[in-house]
């Protein structure tokens, strides 16, 4: 069974997952990687076989999704060609981590493609929903990268087909501790808008991680990193609590390890106000914004910071050993009706 692996580049999180499941994957499919999107800032392990352009989305200054730069910075014609030229018809099957090129080329070619993520779980029944509806970008995220089946990763398993989520093995081998302050990572935000809030607590560590910054440097109590994987899981394991964007993977392993979670979503990012809703619902501090109008409620949850306890199961095995099985199960089902035609 040959199967192509096609993974969303756009963050960290689609490679975190990989590197985990890619193990798992060895021991039961012959495949190939694929990758879409900006160049990764993790080391996959794995050799890559096309590293494609893909869909990228822009953030704005104030921590929003910028549309009309998505729209005009993206190769659309480049998108289409590749969806054309993706050659998924030497493969059984394609699991696809919410990459849109290599399922619109299922989709077009009739190859089978499942399909694993965060954003597939908001698809589900039983997960909670914000007040304001998003009608269009559901319809947008079933678009966006459409599957023949769906395995949705959450906070929580609301339903079927609704895994755990994939803890690094990395975050499962580090010893927590407390004392070093608070890991930020809030990448729609520069870091002038971040030290305009860090700069008012003096008395607090501060370590900020960004992608624009290309070497560490500091500014009174604030630290600032580049995106470094083994630097960032140091600090995390040591830190007092930790400010995220509504990430499914940074706000899964800080609640994994414990540590006290603020949790600003990315304005417009549907998949991060449906996670914040979530969390929130779970007792973790949620806000709208990182700005100086919500100082006191940053000091609050710095003076009382509250811990989730929940405990994640070990998925990665199940999930692939379930795809291996509703593969099975297709190909039957299609034989079946093939010999009653």
């Amino acid at each position: 069974m040959k199967v192509l692996y096609a993974i969303q580049s756009t963050g960290n999180g689609h490679i975190s997952r990989a590197k985990e499941l890619i193990p798992f994957m060895s021991r039961r499919f012959q495949f190939d990687v694929i990758i879409s999107g900006p160049k990764p800032k993790l080391d996959l392990g794995y050799p890559i076989k096309k590293n494609l352009k893909g869909l990228t989305l822009f953030y704005n200054k104030k921590g929003g999704i910028d549309w009309i730069k998505t729209l005009f910075k993206n190769n659309l014609l480049l998108f289409f060609l590749d969806i054309i030229n993706l050659r998924v018809k030497d493969y059984d099957l394609v699991i696809n981590d919410f990459e849109p090129i290599s399922a619109w080329s299922c989709k077009l070619k009739r190859v089978p493609c499942f399909g694993i993520s965060n954003q597939l779980s908001l698809l589900k029944k039983g997960i909670p929903k914000p007040k304001k509806k998003f009608k269009f970008t559901i319809r947008f995220l079933k678009f966006f990268a459409p599957v023949k089946i769906g395995y949705g990763l959450h906070y929580q398993k609301f339903s079927e087909k609704i895994y755990h989520p994939i803890i690094r093995s990395k975050v499962k081998k580090l010893i927590t501790s407390e004392g070093k302050g608070i890991v930020v990572y809030l990448p729609a935000y520069n870091e002038k808008s971040i030290l305009e809030i860090t700069n008012k607590l003096p008395h607090m560590q501060w370590h900020i991680f960004s992608r624009n910054i290309s070497h560490k440097k500091a500014i009174g109590s604030s630290h600032l990193y580049p995106i470094h994987e083994d630097v960032f899981l140091e600090l995390l394991s040591g830190a007092d609590g930790v400010i995220a964007s509504g990430g499914f993977t940074t706000t899964a392993e800080s609640l994994f390890l414990n540590k006290p979670l603020l949790v600003i979503p990315m304005k417009g990012h549907i998949e991060q106000i449906y996670n914040a809703v979530s969390l929130d619902s779970m007792g973790v501090k949620v806000l709208e914004r990182f700005s100086l109008k919500q100082l006191d409620e940053i000091k609050s949850w710095l003076n009382y910071p509250k811990r989730i306890k929940i405990n994640f199961e070990n998925d990665s095995g199940k999930l692939i050993d379930q795809i291996a099985i509703d593969f099975i199960k297709m190909k039957l089902d299609q034989d079946l009706i093939t010999k009653t035609i």
